[in-house]
């Protein structure tokens, strides 16, 4: 580190202002500064160690090479200039923490990047420009959330300091907000992607701002030592999803890395959505009157009684605690206490935090994946979510958080359930039910609660997954096994229908030898062997050859091949039709008329009438498009009289949905049953449904699917694979980033 371990007290920058540093602290000052030089190389050296392991991680699971080739070049780019990001990045630290003692707060650039936009401004930014913005800003939103008390402690004894100057939020120094603008400047000129860069970001706040305190406690205990303020006592540090032990992780690395760069962005969310509810609250009146912050631990004992009065019968109407409500119940609590002059107000961070699961639950109220009785069971959870949220910001930014997984999988496993499925028992209703009454009555801030259910549950779904993966195998064999049958009946009929469509007139004696016997044997081998196989072909050609053999032979050169060709013809056909055990006299008596028709071409003339006639069996024999006929009707989706319709939207729908998708189907009686695609035919588009023990539900074709979706019998349920969560804070984000434009829209209108 080239910066000077003596702060200077000389000069200033054009526009700023002298501050005036209370006498005999300026040993004191140096000392903190001392811990930054020392702190500060052993954080970044840890952070680029981290950046190679992690980087040749991703080149070695990239699933292209030039996604590998990438990760390669970025290890190779910031190794070559580490020693060049780190000097930056220390030497600005150090140059904002001297000029806050000698200029004051204002000094301290308030670089911090701003995520916060409105609708109209979000077209205009760059997607890079604001992912990045996205992912810096987050890092900040997580770092003041952890160590808010301990800043708050720093920025008093600072302001002590400086005479009593007022410091405002990411004017410290030391702030998240600081130290992040300041990496975000010495990274500018690296040469790598954005999702590299998300990466190098992601592990700044891991190795860096998750140490932040590290330095916050020394240098508060060096500042206490020294008879500043000692009197603001240290309290528990929010947890924000890191541990300060050794081989911790700061935000949910296991969950980070398995979606790359992506989930950077997905980390921000509840820091998105405290921007855009900032924009949605009006502008707070100031007031004279102090105004006095609840503590979170008092804010905490009082959701806890609100949990267990309003977690049982009063919610299981499907009713959310609107957020105004909730903070109304709260600031009456006696656990909050009432101040001694002023007001009671809640920390805007908890504010957002009961606004954001407000809003989380409401949505499952309205979440068209989840029956009405799944609704009201899941929202009694609000409360015991809000508290996790509370204790834990990183609720929102990890996907592997236990809490946020069980809610999850609560819901997933829910969406095919409904009242026809039961409530009593051992089954599904009851389990989520156990779950939910676990957390009302014995959630304090013990999160580990959550792991235990989440567990028990998992274990509880493997089970009857297991039971209802065989059932819908077995139902997806029996009907796969009727449209392979249908199948290949199609193609039999295809290739009886060819080979006698090649003559003028077949004898009735080989027509019928072919439709009643050899067609089975045809069916046989096709669903045995199929149609490539050898056996097959052997078949086909046998039975050409058959109806070949009964045609007029006017030339000698084709008596002479017929009489060649009969043994092993005969031969053919006895051990064809003994494979399937055809009926001996009607074998008989086809080969007593097959010889008087090999005896007639051989002498060059035809059977007479009456000898043909006695070798007929009972029954007039059926044109080949009688037998297509037959095999159509039986083909689901091969009716020819749907061809003809205009496929619209419900068709293509139809068409296009695939395979695990969950509909609501609704009968004539108006009794709701839901139900998953289970198997699609490759070769009619029939569909089988299943419910969620893996019954089948019903089978119908393509066509009667678009007619049940264009009814409004069947309704397709949200994707599965978008867990409730995600949806949740998805959905959110949208409807205000909406209701902005059209409140700015409003604004505009009025100015005009």
């Amino acid at each position: 580190m080239k910066a000077g371990n003596i702060i200077s007290f000389d000069g200033k920058r054009s526009g700023e202002q002298t501050v005036k540093l209370r006498d005999g602290y300026q040993g004191t000052i140096n000392a903190c500064r001392q811990l930054l030089v020392k702190i500060l190389p052993q954080r970044t050296d840890a952070l680029f160690e981290r950046l190679d392991d992690v980087l040749y991680a991703l080149a070695d699971k990239a699933e292209t090479n030039q996604q590998q080739t990438t990760y390669f070049e970025s290890m190779r780019s910031l190794r070559r200039d580490r020693e060049q990001v780190e000097s930056a990045f220390n030497k600005c630290v150090l140059g904002r923490f001297d000029r806050f003692w000698t200029h004051g707060p204002g000094s301290v650039p308030n670089d911090a990047p701003d995520a916060t936009f409105s609708s109209d401004e979000l077209g205009l930014v760059e997607s890079d420009d604001l992912e990045e913005g996205l992912a810096v800003s987050g890092m900040v939103s997580k770092g003041n959330n952890s160590y808010y008390r301990d800043l708050y402690a720093l920025d008093q004894r600072f302001s002590y300091l400086l005479s009593g100057v007022r410091i405002e939020e990411d004017n410290n120094p030391l702030s998240p907000a600081s130290l992040a603008a300041a990496f975000k400047q010495s990274v500018s000129s690296l040469s790598v992607t954005l999702a590299v860069k998300l990466v190098i970001y992601k592990q700044f706040e891991k190795e860096v701002i998750g140490h932040l305190g590290q330095v916050y406690d020394q240098m508060n205990a060096t500042l206490a030592k020294a008879g500043i303020q000692p009197e603001i006592k240290p309290s528990m540090r929010r947890s924000s999803g890191q541990s300060q032990g050794a081989g911790s992780t700061y935000a949910g690395e296991s969950g980070y890395y398995s979606d790359e760069a992506h989930s950077a962005i997905q980390a921000e969310v509840f820091s998105t959505l405290q921007q855009l509810l900032m924009q949605h609250r009006p502008v707070a009146q100031h007031s004279s009157a102090p105004v006095q912050y609840v503590d979170s631990m008092d804010l905490l004992s009082a959701l806890s009684v609100l949990q267990h009065q309003h977690g049982g019968s009063s919610q299981t109407d499907g009713h959310v605690l609107d957020a105004g409500t909730v903070r109304t119940i709260l600031l009456k609590s006696p656990h909050i206490g009432q101040p001694s002059g002023g007001s009671k107000a809640i920390d805007r961070s908890d504010e957002d935090t009961i606004d954001v699961i407000s809003m989380l639950f409401e949505f499952i109220l309205d979440d068209p994946g989840l029956s009405d009785a799944m609704r009201a069971l899941l929202a009694r959870l609000q409360i015991p979510m809000l508290k996790v949220a509370i204790l834990d910001k990183s609720f929102f930014s990890r996907k592997d958080h236990p809490a946020r997984r069980l809610l999850n999988g609560m819901a997933q496993a829910a969406i095919g359930w409904t009242e026809q499925s039961g409530r009593s028992g051992d089954g599904l209703y009851a389990h989520i039910d156990a779950v939910v009454s676990r957390i009302l009555s014995e959630f304090d801030d013990n999160l580990g609660l959550f792991e235990e259910l989440n567990e028990q549950f998992s274990a509880f779904l493997d089970r009857e997954q297991r039971g209802a993966h065989v059932a819908e195998e077995r139902a997806a064999q029996v009907t796969q096994g009727k449209e392979v049958l249908v199948e290949a009946k199609r193609h039999v009929a295809e290739e009886i229908g060819r080979c006698l469509s090649e003559y003028e007139s077949v004898p009735d004696v080989v027509q019928n030898l072919v439709r009643d016997g050899w067609n089975d044997v045809l069916l046989l081998i096709y669903l045995r062997k199929g149609q490539e196989s050898e056996e097959w072909s052997e078949a086909v050609r046998l039975m050409d050859r058959l109806v070949w053999s009964v045609m007029p032979k006017p030339s000698q050169s084709e008596r002479q091949e017929l009489l060649r060709s009969i043994p092993d013809l005969l031969k053919g056909l006895r051990a064809g039709l003994g494979e399937i055990s055809y009926n001996q006299h009607k074998m008989t008596r086809a080969f007593k008329g097959l010889q008087a028709r090999h005896l007639a071409c051989l002498r060059g003339g035809r059977v007479v009438e009456s000898a043909e006639n006695d070798e007929q069996p009972t029954g007039v024999a059926r044109p080949a498009e009688a037998v297509m006929e037959e095999i159509v009707l039986e083909t689901p989706g091969g009716v020819g009289h749907v061809a003809d319709l205009e496929v619209d939207d419900f068709d293509q729908q139809a068409a296009d949905l695939q395979v695990g998708t969950w509909l609501e189907l609704t009968d004539e009686e108006g009794a709701v049953v839901r139900t998953k695609l289970s198997w699609r035919s490759s070769v009619s588009g029939s569909c089988l449904f299943v419910n969620r023990k893996g019954m089948k539900v019903a089978d119908v074709t393509q066509q009667g699917l678009g007619v049940w979706l264009r009814s409004g019998k069947a309704v397709v349920l949200p994707e599965l694979d978008v867990p409730l969560m995600d949806r949740a804070l998805t959905s959110m984000v949208s409807a205000l980033s909406k209701a902005g434009s059209k409140k700015s829209a409003a604004e505009d209108d009025m100015d005009k």
